[in-house]
């Protein structure tokens, strides 16, 4: 998995649906969905920080590598909580743009990681 470039491949599908949203909705949607589209970016790319700090040598026992695996996956889930939050409650985004950017960066990464994992292959 090559988390920079799925980042990638996710802020440029946040980008396609911001546009999509501004042609067919109006500017307020496309904020909306930009905006969903980088909670999923900056989820993947707290993940591929996660990552890089893990694959370091450490010397912990393997029920502190599970507290840290699972720690990453709590802190990723609620800054994603709270960045939505923020989006809907301070910046007053539209919900279901927000969410579908949020879901389509989303797939962008799961059909992204099935990918190169068949590749590998």
């Amino acid at each position: 998995m090559r988390p920079l470039r799925i980042a990638v491949e996710q802020a440029a599908v946040a980008a396609l649906s911001a546009a999509l949203a501004f042609w067919f909705i109006d500017e307020h949607a496309a904020k909306a969905a930009w905006f969903g589209g980088l909670v999923a970016v900056a989820n993947t790319l707290m993940l591929a920080w996660r990552m890089r700090v893990g694959a370091q040598p450490s010397g912990k026992s393997p029920g502190q590598e599970l507290a840290g695996l699972v720690r990453s996956s709590l802190e990723r889930f609620f800054m994603v909580a709270l960045l939505i939050a923020a989006g809907l409650g301070w910046l007053k985004l539209m919900p279901a743009p927000l969410l579908l950017g949020f879901v389509l960066g989303q797939i962008v990464l799961v059909v992204s990681t099935i990918i190169r994992g068949i590749e590998k292959q």
